[in-house]
């Protein structure tokens, strides 16, 4: 029984407490909002240049809809009732809420559900202007005026007189659309604190919210200073035939609309409409001020008329301005987020890196993750992710962060106070990890690399590279790798790669690579030059090939370096066809460059340009190109050696290419490498590995050149076991291309 009769009164309690609430609210706000309307007493009556009864009638819907009702229709009648007889009283209040339960349910079907919601949103800017702002107080004047002709309400009143189409009845019109417009804002912030006191910091937090980041107390203080002065000098003018303090009120008057203009984009629409109603309040309440009594109802129609249309304007603005920047600030909190995954992305792993003053990076490899996609589909990946993140952010501490990166692999920024022991904890909860996937377990292999790194931290992604790197080595170990180089060495390092891409790629721009020629000798007696390009240093100095091509690989520029040489190298033939007219030549071609489909054709067309003839031209690959599309290779050599150049591979031996590799392809030369040449006289093994190759050569009808020989014993021994061409200090030192003015010759191989 006890129960049933809590049930039954808990919510009729609450219900009338909110009742309630309401009618303690419209008794308290509409005497207020009387007290706070700027009025002034005519012949004809009263008139309001601003009217806020009809504003708080507003605010209290807004908060409490249709039960604010009963508190309006008593607070309106309580007000009048001690001055008016009973009847006019009721009379009056019912000419009030006829046209706000008109106004109210056209708004309230317009906007559905979202009738009460604050204001300031843009997408209820429109509704509220047409149903509260404009047909409110049309619907309130047409009823009264109707109401004061039938004789039921004496004119004297105010807001309406027997003759409709006066100046008095068009600002008192103005009046009550100014009041509802702005300071409805006004009484809803007043309402909503005094029925919960704790929205003084929702409101603090919209100010916050809303203002520009850049704000400084200077900025604030100049500007609040201004109002407050340009408020002054409007209240306190005296007005006589001084031409000096009649452009004094009517100059500051124009004033105001810069500075309340440059709130709105700074500070913000709730801040700036509590701060405009406030100073449009005591304004009109000193009307005295401002407005020429020689022509007081024009003067006062035209006021009101332009306070209006400036409060709409400023209103809009600063709406516009706030969520133009709520909406910014909302965009750059989801641009540190994947979108798929929904983890912090790299970049907001760059900004909370720069936060701390040491961290631990901690970089998690997944492997076998593009197999598992494949059979299982994508969704699978984004789950993998999300769960292994699941399963580590409790080791995690609130500032410690797991940031997805491009691929399949994670990054942990880690406290480095006792880091080593959570990165032993991580490693054991990644190893008992495990994805249920249609009741199968999934368990691909985990590697797990980190570092210490300390600020500034410049070259992250090269830095996160190198992670990644050693993250391989632990997929194979199984265990937590360390990167052992000291990490101002390693940002050394990396400083030191950029600086070089600068260097080659300025070097690419300006044409500051030097040709260098070193020759390689036959047999026979013919003799070629192969053409390398070398890059001179800020100092003068050529920096070695071994230094500065493997960044030329990795930064995908072998394509722009091996046509500047091959521009440069048959410009040089051009230039000197009559001191070097049967000069040939090697040029070395990166697999990359091979690879593009538009460059047979733009060889050809350089060679059409610079009059070279195809047999001059000894195109060295690298051997690297036969480990991709063998068929693709194959296409290009042959379309290379139709066209009449001779094709070489370089460097066979030493990288991965079998003989059945070479067993499938096509040309002409095939180089020994040096690290077999180098030994050879007292290694056996690199001495059978060299007559192998040479045997295969003769049968393939290739010729052999032998790279690094050193001594004239390696080159006899060389030319007994049947190499072509010999190229090494031996044989001649590298030297730059414009040098080179003997002319040499060349037997076709």
């Amino acid at each position: 029984m006890a129960r049933l009769s809590k049930k039954l009164i808990t919510p009729n309690g609450s219900s009338c407490r909110r009742w309630g609430i309401s009618l303690l609210c419209a008794l308290a706000i509409i005497p207020l909002a009387s007290w706070l309307s700027a009025m002034l007493l005519l012949d004809d009556g009263r008139t309001y240049l601003l009217y806020l009864p009809l504003a708080a009638c507003v605010a209290l819907l807004m908060i409490f809809d249709w039960r604010a009702l009963p508190g309006i229709a008593l607070a309106l009648f309580l007000r009048d009732f001690f001055d008016l007889e009973a009847k006019t009283s009721l009379i009056l209040t019912l000419v009030y809420l006829l046209p706000l339960c008109l106004a109210w349910a056209g708004y309230r079907f317009h906007t559905r559900r979202r009738a009460t919601a604050s204001f300031g949103l843009l997408y209820h800017s429109f509704p509220r202007l047409i149903w509260l702002v404009i047909i409110l107080p049309t619907l309130f004047i047409i009823i009264l005026q109707m109401v004061v002709e039938s004789g039921r309400l004496p004119d004297y009143l105010g807001l309406a007189d027997k003759n409709v189409m006066t100046l008095r009845t068009l600002i008192n019109y103005q009046g009550i659309m100014l009041g509802i417009s702005l300071c409805g804002h006004l009484f809803y912030m007043l309402l909503r604190v005094a029925c919960k006191p704790s929205y003084w910091r929702v409101l603090w937090q919209k100010f916050t919210r809303q203002r520009a980041v850049d704000i400084q107390v200077t900025e604030f203080i100049l500007w609040a200073s201004t109002l407050v002065l340009l408020v002054i000098l409007l209240c306190t003018r005296s007005l006589h035939d001084d031409p000096a303090d009649m452009l004094l009120g009517d100059y500051t008057l124009t004033l105001l609309l810069p500075v309340m203009l440059l709130g709105a984009k700074r500070y913000g629409y709730h801040f700036i409409t509590l701060v405009w109603s406030i100073a449009l309040i005591i304004l009109f309440k000193h009307y005295q001020g401002f407005v020429d009594n020689s022509d007081l109802l024009n003067h006062l129609t035209f006021i009101s008329a332009l306070m209006f249309g400036f409060t709409l304007c400023l209103l809009l603005v600063s709406a516009s301005a706030s969520r133009e920047r709520i909406l910014m600030r909302k965009v750059s909190q989801l641009a540190l987020l994947d979108p798929v995954v929904g983890l912090a992305n790299l970049r907001a792993f760059s900004r909370d890196v720069k936060l701390f003053p040491r961290s631990v990076l901690c970089f998690v490899r997944v492997a076998q993750m593009d197999v598992l996609s494949k059979n299982y589909g994508m969704r699978l990946r984004i789950q993998f992710k999300q769960q292994l993140v699941f399963a580590l952010r409790p080791y995690l501490q609130p500032d410690e962060g797991i940031y997805h990166l491009p691929g399949h692999d994670l990054v942990l920024r880690l406290n480095p106070e006792g880091a080593q022991d959570k990165l032993e904890q991580l490693q054991q909860c990644i190893k008992n990890f495990r994805l249920i996937w249609n009741g199968l377990p999934v368990h691909p292999n985990i590697g797990l690399a980190w570092c210490l790194i300390y600020p500034p931290v410049v070259h992250l992604h090269s830095l996160l590279g190198e992670l990644s790197g050693i993250a391989e080595v632990s997929l194979v170990t199984g265990e937590l790798e360390h990167k052992k180089s000291e990490y101002s060495q390693m940002q050394a390092d990396i400083e030191t790669k950029v600086e070089l891409l600068h260097l080659i790629q300025r070097a690419l721009d300006e044409d500051r690579f030097v040709l260098l020629a070193q020759p390689i000798n036959g047999v026979r007696g013919d003799t070629y030059q192969e053409i390398v390009p070398s890059l001179l240093g800020n100092d003068g100095r050529s920096i070695p090939d071994d230094l500065f091509l493997p960044v030329v690989q990795e930064f995908g520029l072998d394509y722009q370096l091996d046509i500047w040489v091959i521009k440069q190298a048959l410009a040089y033939i051009d230039r000197q066809r009559a001191q070097l007219p049967s000069m040939r030549i090697a040029l070395k071609i990166s697999s990359s460059t091979l690879y593009r489909p538009s460059f047979c054709q733009e060889f050809k067309l350089l060679m059409t340009q610079h009059q070279v003839e195809p047999y001059q031209i000894l195109l060295e690959m690298k051997e690297s190109c036969l480990l991709q599309d063998i068929s693709y290779v194959m296409k290009a050599f042959r379309n290379l050696r139709q066209f009449g150049c001779r094709i070489a591979l370089d460097g066979f031996g030493k990288g991965y290419t079998t003989y059945d590799r070479l067993k499938q392809v096509e040309a002409d030369v095939i180089k020994v490498d040096g690290s077999f040449v180098r030994h050879m006289l007292t290694d056996a093994l690199d001495k059978c590995v060299i007559t192998s190759i040479c045997q295969v050569a003769r049968v393939k009808r290739m010729a052999v050149v032998a790279e690094q020989v050193d001594s004239e014993e390696q080159q006899e021994a060389l030319r007994q076991m049947g190499v072509d061409y010999m190229q090494g200090e031996w044989v001649g030192q590298r030297q730059p291309l414009s040098q080179l003015l003997v002319p040499e010759t060349w037997v076709n191989p």
